[in-house]
């Protein structure tokens, strides 16, 4: 038999291996899993923290220079301690 450029359109395709399908089925598998914790796999957010007692305050924005930034206190303030 001779070769002929349509040999290859010809041939039946093979069926999908297990390694092509499995890329699908993780990711398929991690929307599940994410749907049924209720998006719980999303960025958490930490509790703000208490200021004002033993050197800290609240400032809204950054802490001015020269105080050290603890963490956030409310929604767009930072709790900062004087150095």
């Amino acid at each position: 038999m001779s070769w002929s450029p349509f040999s290859a359109v010809t041939r039946d395709p093979s069926p999908p291996s297990a390694m092509k399908i499995l890329p699908f089925l993780l990711v398929l598998l991690l929307v599940a899993f994410q749907g049924a914790a209720g998006g719980s796999l999303a960025r958490l957010r930490r509790p703000y923290m208490q200021c004002g007692y033993r050197g800290t305050f609240c400032h809204k924005g950054k802490c001015p220079r020269g105080n050290y930034y603890l963490g956030p206190c409310r929604s767009g303030y930072s709790c900062c301690r004087w150095l």
